[in-house]
């Protein structure tokens, strides 16, 4: 009982200390990311911080999208209303107790973009309320996402990511990506059989998909990331302006710094490389 007591006491020591901390740490960085507002830039990527309402804010990518560019002034109109970011949705791709992800055309200056939203709720635990001191998962995935563009590794293009803070700690995030028409996940690639094709041109395009597949997972781990979550739900097949098919990472919640020796590392890309490659080569004979 003396113990328990004693460690009881510890910990609200502890907790007394770290949050003081944890609220200089969080005020600082809302401060930074209110007065932020000029461009900034990731991985040699021109971005924008967004300063919205009601503990929103946020980040955009500038960079040219279909054809045109937006300013920081037309991202911060176009999502200027976060909650209402999921009205008049087009379709839901998935959707969960803590997660929603859907397909929407979001109107921005005189146009709309065709765009996939993914919210995600921090969830309750003692664990997660330290996690929720840190920026958005919609930040950091955004950040990802720039980073892995900026190495060549295909990913789907990252157009903004919002945060909701309140009594110091991340409540809500949105992750707004591009959507490409025409396209699957790489399940329903694999599965699936490819309209107008014989059976020797069928396994051709998907020998080359695992080709593509494989590449984007050993690059992931060459540059010391690792994806804990690399299932075929989370790429996506479409096919580019050339006719042809190609795949790109769509989900970063997996994405993590590697922590095993380079040579493991290297170990574990060539394994998979040949599991990728394996796997596709067997998929047509199942069809």
């Amino acid at each position: 009982m003396c113990i328990l007591i004693s460690n009881l006491a510890l910990c609200i020591f502890i907790l007394d200390f770290l949050m003081p901390i944890a609220k200089n740490l969080s005020l600082a960085y809302n401060s930074f990311a209110m007065i932020s507002v000029g461009n900034t830039s990731d991985n040699n990527i021109k971005t924008a911080w967004l300063d919205l309402n009601n503990g929103w804010s946020g980040k955009a990518a500038l960079y040219r999208v279909r054809g045109k560019n937006f300013s920081q002034h037309d991202w911060n109109d176009c999502l200027s209303q976060p909650n209402s970011l999921f009205d008049e949705i087009e379709k839901i791709i998935k959707m969960g107790s803590r997660n929603l992800v859907a397909v929407k055309n979001l109107p921005i200056r005189d146009t709309s973009l065709q765009v996939v939203i993914k919210r995600q709720y921090v969830p309750a635990g003692f664990r997660q309320f330290f996690r929720s001191l840190r920026p958005g998962k919609a930040l950091r995935n955004f950040k990802t996402a720039l980073r892995l563009k900026s190495w060549g590794i295909e990913v789907a293009s990252p157009f903004a990511a919002l945060q909701h803070r309140r009594s110091l700690r991340t409540r809500q995030s949105i992750y707004i990506t591009e959507f490409l028409s025409n396209s699957s996940n790489l399940h329903a690639f694999a599965s699936g059989r490819l309209p107008s094709t014989g059976f020797t041109e069928q396994y051709e395009i998907k020998n080359q998909v695992s080709h593509q597949l494989a590449s984007v997972l050993a690059s992931l781990h060459n540059r010391g990331l690792w994806h804990r979550d690399s299932k075929a739900s989370n790429f996506v097949v479409y096919k580019d302006s050339h006719d042809k098919y190609k795949i790109l990472l769509a989900d970063m919640d997996g994405i993590k710094r590697y922590v095993l020796p380079s040579r493991s590392r290297r170990l574990r890309s060539k394994q998979n490389r040949l599991l990728a490659h394996l796997l596709c080569l067997l998929r047509p004979y199942r069809s």
